[in-house]
């Protein structure tokens, strides 16, 4: 009696699929895809049974840490070949009866007997797969910041268009970061996709796993830069609006305050921008760029920065902010979209195209010792309020919900 109890407690779990096609190179995208596999590991094993479908080895060490079985789900190369073209040449509802037939990861998904798979990265084998799909949406600023090619340029857009568009069709759960996020999904969609409004749930981003695995430890040894700086960490994309700050410093050096800058990110399409202003602008003793850093030496710029600028154009809510949160950085940051929702009275917020309010705000911070204690502790609120635990609470609920 007790081994058939045992058995049909088992075939009572739920079991859930999340797909991880992210490597770690992939920066922010990854850490999302780690916060969410280790809050699914959290979930009560006597409710849900979760399987990760890798696409990469490096997958693998982490989900055997956290108790989670994996399936290798790559496809080989015939099979994606047939699934490219399938995919561009014939409506979707057509490429998904296909799929399940000649995709392995759809094979995997039927196999396995998942009752819906998590896609922590909008990726658009979601809505080719037949599966109940869970989603996550990051970002529209293809239709929000059309003024950037990095974003919405004719094949970025069309591309990105089409697979949002087909999320909202298909996906029985889309997350979204933030309230405006999921006014701007429906904005976008909402009248291309039947009861749309009834399947977005915020469930808000928060800071990456190494950052909170350095809470409780001595801080890291400071990193070899200025004695006194603001931390900037962004790829060099225009639309991180890394030119503004830039005159921002250089208008508070004609007014005899000499801000340092630390950024780190790798160099893409503003790059030479960034470089070719500095020199005009004749910034070069105050400005250390330090491309790409491991999260390690991440954590020890935060630690020791005198405050976190962030001037993006983009949203609708960024993680930086989180991050300076959990580690005791004041943070200044741009009041769009639905940044001031994300941070509250933890941060001061400016308009990132006028030079004069970044330039008044880096000033504040960098003479204003109260003000950052301030901050300091409204972040560290902020952080408490929204975290790990939270976030695993709220996808819990969502989850059974679905």
């Amino acid at each position: 009696m007790m081994n058939e109890a045992a058995g049909n407690a088992e075939k009572s779990k739920k079991r859930i699929g999340i797909y991880l096609e992210r490597r770690p190179n992939s920066g922010g995208a990854y850490q999302y895809c780690l916060a969410m596999l280790k809050s699914l590991a959290a979930l009560p094993k006597e409710r849900y049974e979760i399987i990760a479908f890798i696409m990469y080895e490096e997958w693998r060490p982490i989900t055997e840490r956290l108790g989670i079985r994996t399936v290798y789900a790559q496809k080989n190369r015939i099979e994606k070949v047939i699934y490219h073209l399938a995919e561009i040449t014939l409506p979707v509802p057509v490429c998904r009866r296909m799929c399940r037939l000649l995709h392995p990861f759809a094979r995997a998904l039927l196999r396995e007997q998942i009752k819906a798979c998590i896609y922590p990265c909008a990726d658009k084998i979601s809505f080719m797969m037949d599966t109940p799909a869970v989603v996550s949406v990051f970002d529209l600023m293809h239709r929000y910041l059309t003024d950037f090619p990095e974003i919405s340029a004719p094949e970025i857009y069309k591309s990105r268009e089409r697979s949002y568009t087909n999320i909202a069709r298909y996906a029985r759960m889309i997350f979204v970061d933030s309230e405006v996020g999921r006014k701007q999904m429906l904005e976008c969609y909402g009248a291309q996709a039947a009861h749309l409004d009834r399947r977005i749930y915020p469930l808000p981003f928060i800071a990456p796993d190494y950052v909170y695995e350095s809470m409780g430890k001595p801080p890291y040894p400071k990193p070899e830069v200025f004695d006194r700086y603001i931390f900037y960490p962004a790829q060099f994309w225009k639309h991180k609006n890394h030119g503004r700050l830039l005159s921002a410093l250089a208008l508070l050096k004609e007014q005899g305050v000499c801000v340092n800058l630390v950024c780190s990110g790798t160099d893409k399409n503003g790059y030479e921008d960034v470089c070719r202003q500095i020199t005009d602008l004749k910034l070069e003793d105050q400005i250390m760029i330090l491309g790409y850093v491991s999260n390690e030496e991440m954590v020890a710029l935060y630690q020791h920065a005198r405050a976190l600028v962030m001037p993006t154009f983009g949203g609708p809510t960024n993680i930086p902010q989180l991050e300076a949160f959990v580690l005791g950085c004041p943070v200044a940051t741009s009041g769009i979209f639905g940044i001031p929702e994300q941070v509250g009275e933890a941060a001061l917020l400016f308009d990132p195209a006028d030079i004069n309010e970044i330039a008044e705000c880096v000033k504040r911070l960098w003479q204003d010792d109260l003000l950052c204690e301030r901050l300091i502790r409204a972040g560290h609120e902020r952080a408490d309020a929204w975290g790990e635990r939270q976030f695993t609470e709220r996808l819990y609920g969502l989850l059974e919900e679905l």
